[in-house]
């Protein structure tokens, strides 16, 4: 009898999360279908169809955005991709696919907003894995516009690659973005805390060159607003701080790239004087 009992209510809860189903359906706007993906369901729903087991219900999210063919995707297919795949990282945040296919379609799509959260939901998740981050800090520096927080994900994971060549190459792109982001007497000292802590050898020695050449530059912008001050224009030619006695030579860029200045008379590296890419 207690069996029966329990058979009794499994069913009565299966058929009330059914009807519960329905009624979201129904309140869900149906236009022309053009693609797979047309509607997402409540996240209970969705493990209530999948026989209550979560990570089924998220490898059937994790279906429906693989098997969708993107070329007949509209902008509100795309936002229904966001959706699931949002609900995947929570039903499932180690989904390797997911933040895979979040990082590769989502923010490129308009959907920045659940690119970045299942990005962070998989690196939080995956703490072996450095390409989470990786792609997180990509999405930080080109989506958001922020060079900053996308280096400081770098950094995050850099203790999280096995390869040393791999570790490199975050600490690398790292130091780039923070040249674009903080001022470039902090992005000096940043890079070169960065050098000091990197493991002897070709690559440390590359920061710390990096790290130099900031501080120079630092220095000639430095000068820069020290000669506008006492002059009221801005320099005219880098040259003019040699002719003035403001320093004794242009320092040489190890790099080779060179200096410049920029439309307001302020010291740049040459490839970041506007209208250079």
């Amino acid at each position: 009898m207690l069996r029966l009992a329990l058979t009794g209510i499994a069913l009565l809860v299966c058929a009330a999360g059914y009807g519960l189903s329905l009624q979201a359906l129904d309140s869900v706007s149906r236009g022309q279908a053009k693609s797979e993906l047309l509607v997402a369901l409540p996240r209970f729903a969705q493990v209530l169809l999948a026989g209550g087991d979560q990570h089924l219900a998220a490898n059937l999210n994790g279906f429906r955005v693989l098997v969708a063919a993107t070329e007949k995707m509209t902008a509100a297919d795309y936002a229904t991709q966001g959706r699931l795949q949002e609900d995947l990282a929570w039903l499932n945040p180690a989904h390797e696919d997911n933040y895979y296919i979040a990082a590769a379609t989502l923010p490129w799509n308009g959907q920045t907003d659940a690119a970045r959260h299942v990005l962070r939901q998989a690196a939080d998740a995956r703490p072996a894995d450095w390409q989470p981050l990786f792609y997180l800090g990509f999405h930080y520096y080109h989506f958001m516009k922020d060079p900053v927080a996308g280096g400081r994900l770098l950094l995050e994971a850099v203790p999280r690659a096995r390869e040393e060549p791999d570790r490199w190459a975050l600490q690398n792109v790292a130091a780039r973005w923070f040249e674009k982001g903080y001022d470039t007497a902090s992005a000096a000292n940043i890079v070169d805390a960065m050098a000091k802590g990197a493991n002897a050898g070709s690559f440390r020695r590359y920061l710390q060159v990096r790290a130099n050449r900031l501080q120079d530059l630092a220095r000639l912008r430095d000068l820069a607003t020290a000669y506008r001050e006492r002059h009221g224009r801005p320099l005219a030619k880098l040259g003019d701080l040699v002719g003035d006695g403001w320093i004794g030579a242009i320092p040489d860029d190890p790099l080779g790239e060179g200096y410049a200045l920029d439309d307001d008379g302020m010291p740049v590296f040459a490839s970041q004087k506007k209208g250079n890419p």
